[in-house]
């Protein structure tokens, strides 16, 4: 079951719920107690109106650029807000941006909640939350199941589990999307953890959200909403939103943002209400009241202020956690339709499994092979026929010789195609670009298992496990020898590093990778993709690293390298080297969500990559 009418029966809906996640309903977690706990507490069932909150004036898209005093926010995310410009708006993705916890009570339409009981125990299940603007439905579980694991997809509303303290009910909501904490550009991650406290007095229902947020802000941040019960249900609950072409004949490569120290509309808010510049930039400082005594000297605070508008102090490494399994074993995810992604060795690997035989999309580092291979076999009793990978680096084809001897190909036994290469159809075939098998077979020695069935310029095709799988070569994106793979009837794209969670891509320059080709194979996968409603739901997008996502987040991701590229392009207008455009911290806003300064793959290097991209092109990537 892949979407939830909703229409149907209450009992369906945590089903539902559930699967949305990508995985089984989880049982209660009662220790020898089937049924779950037994649970009670204050009834907050009802139809409301959200009747006061502390941002009254700033629900939905409203308020002034810089109006964010109060509001904990770190340097990164000063930055971010800075350069966000309203018009971004108008770009696809964001046209129909749903709302995450806890701006979600400040939406200005109809609020539904009511109980989910089960229909023999009458125990309670879950507490449900309709929102009509964005359409949130929202599940608070209330019988002690776990939250999904880190990998699993996360959604605008989230994951959420309840308990009563009293007469409070109290939510933890993790899973969660990036979204907003004022949508005047002040950012929420996508690591945050929600917790609401509901109280319910009469017809009035209170609520203190706290948001934790590792990545944006310097503390806990505090919020209350008030909704008032509406004696009688009103009849608007749905919410239309269809993204549109807005401005015609703009390139998808295009998304508004304002250079750093360059925001027009940076003072109007502090000039219109008489409020010192530095206290409308937001942090920590703006919620104490010695912050008074800070902006009495007006030339410091000016220059203060002006100094929080472009990056400054040591480099940052992402503060948001990686949800890559590292305890030494496989762990199986299922996607949708017939895939499921393996994590734990490496890139993740996804299986599409059927009556003919699994498909394999990269193998891993191949440090754990063996449980690849089982795993594989717990899904399918075929073995595995074909492998496809998405590029040549080792994390990804480290595991080819394993996983394809322990496979088979009969499509090719007995026929001329078993001459063309040793022990054709006495494993699984090997399919992947021509410079992946290139790249492997130059490397010192030979890398085992390179692709025996290659491809050039087109798409590769094929019908498998009744399914429509589409193999596209993607030129000069990571590597000049990237791919990605769509199941159509499954909707799930294998995207390969070109995209990934966790990291900025490792553009690969030595070997034809580029951030033109980088951008444009994202915007590719945009092309393809669809969501259920409000950028939740539909495709869903398997990342090379990191967790399940679906065309949310890959299109966030390719903002960032828009927003990265037209500043390193803006420094190299003015002529500058590649140190200066290092020595500016041009990615400081997205460095605590993708930076590292040590390793493989550091910040430094990426920027290199970037600039040597835009200095020196590589003729494909510039093709339109």
């Amino acid at each position: 079951m892949k979407t939830a009418t909703f229409g149907f029966a209450i009992v369906i809906f945590s089903v539902c719920s559930a699967i949305f996640l990508g995985q089984a309903p989880a049982p209660a977690s009662g220790i020898g107690n089937p049924l779950g706990p037994m649970v009670s507490g204050t009834d907050f069932s009802g139809s409301y109106r959200w009747l006061n909150h502390q941002d009254a004036t700033l629900f939905t898209a409203a308020g002034a650029i810089a109006d964010w005093g109060g509001i904990p926010l770190n340097d990164a995310a000063r930055l971010y807000a800075l350069s966000w410009s309203a018009s971004r708006l108008t770009v696809k993705q964001h046209q129909c941006m749903g709302y995450v916890p806890p701006y979600t009570w400040m939406s200005p339409g109809n609020h539904r909640i009511w109980e989910e009981r089960d229909p023999f125990t009458q125990r309670l299940v879950a507490i449900r939350y309709w929102g009509q603007i964005a359409q949130v439905d929202r599940t608070i579980y209330m019988d002690g199941r776990p939250h999904p694991p880190a990998y699993a997809p996360h959604t605008f509303a989230g994951f959420s589990t309840g308990k009563f303290e009293g007469n409070i009910l109290t939510v933890t909501t993790t899973h969660i999307k990036r979204g907003w904490l004022r949508a005047n550009g002040a950012p929420q991650s996508d690591a945050a953890t929600v917790t609401e406290h509901l109280i319910r007095h009469g017809d009035t229902v209170t609520i203190l959200a706290v948001v934790n947020d590792p990545v944006y802000l310097s503390e806990p941040m505090s919020k209350t909403s008030v909704l008032a019960r509406q004696p009688i249900a009103p009849d608007a609950w749905l919410y239309a939103c269809d993204d549109s072409e807005q401005i015609v004949g703009r390139k998808n490569d295009y998304v508004p943002s304002h250079l750093f120290g360059q925001n027009p509309f940076v003072r109007e808010y502090a000039e219109k209400n008489n409020v010192p510049l530095l206290g409308s930039f937001g942090g920590r400082e703006t919620l104490y009241p010695q912050f008074l005594a800070a902006v009495k000297d007006t030339a410091a605070a000016e220059a203060e202020a002006k100094a929080k508008m472009v990056p400054s102090g040591p480099p940052q490494s992402s503060r948001a956690p990686d949800p890559t399994p590292n305890d030494g074993n496989i762990h199986v995810f299922h996607v949708g339709g017939n895939v499921y992604m393996l994590a734990g060795d490496g890139a993740n690997i996804a299986v599409q499994v059927g009556p003919q035989g699994a498909l394999v999309i990269d193998t891993g580092a191949g440090k754990l092979s063996d449980q690849i291979v089982a795993e594989i076999g717990k899904l399918s009793s075929k073995p595995i026929q074909f492998i496809v990978n998405t590029s040549f680096h080792a994390d990804h084809v480290g595991g080819n010789k394993k996983l394809q001897t322990a496979g088979a190909d009969p499509s090719l036994m007995g026929s001329f195609f078993s001459n063309q290469f040793a022990d054709a159809g006495q494993g699984a075939t090997v399919i992947g670009h021509q410079n992946v098998q290139t790249r492997m077979q130059e490397q010192k020695p030979p890398w085992d298992t390179p692709p025996s069935d290659t491809y050039l310029e087109d798409r590769r095709r094929k019908y498998h496990n009744d399914e429509a799988v589409e193999i596209f070569p993607m030129p000069n994106a990571i590597t000049d020898g990237d791919s990605i793979v769509h199941f159509r009837r499954s909707d799930v794209i294998v995207a390969g590093d070109i995209f990934t969670t966790t990291q900025y891509p490792f553009i690969d320059v030595r070997n034809g990778g580029s951030l033109q080709g980088e951008i444009r194979a994202l915007n590719f996968i945009l092309d393809r993709t669809l969501y259920q409603h409000d950028e939740d739901g539909g495709t869903w997008i398997i990342p090379g690293h990191g967790r399940v996502t679906n065309e949310w987040e890959l299109a966030e991701y390719r903002d960032m390298l828009v927003i990265i590229r037209d500043r390193v392009q803006a420094m190299i207008k003015n002529g500058a080297t590649l140190d200066q455009v290092k020595a500016a911290r041009l990615t400081a806003d997205f460095d605590v969500r993708f930076g590292q300064t040590a390793g493989p793959w550091t910040t430094d290097m990426f920027v290199e990559a970037v600039y040597t991209s835009l200095k020196n092109p590589p003729q494909s990537a510039t093709a339109k």
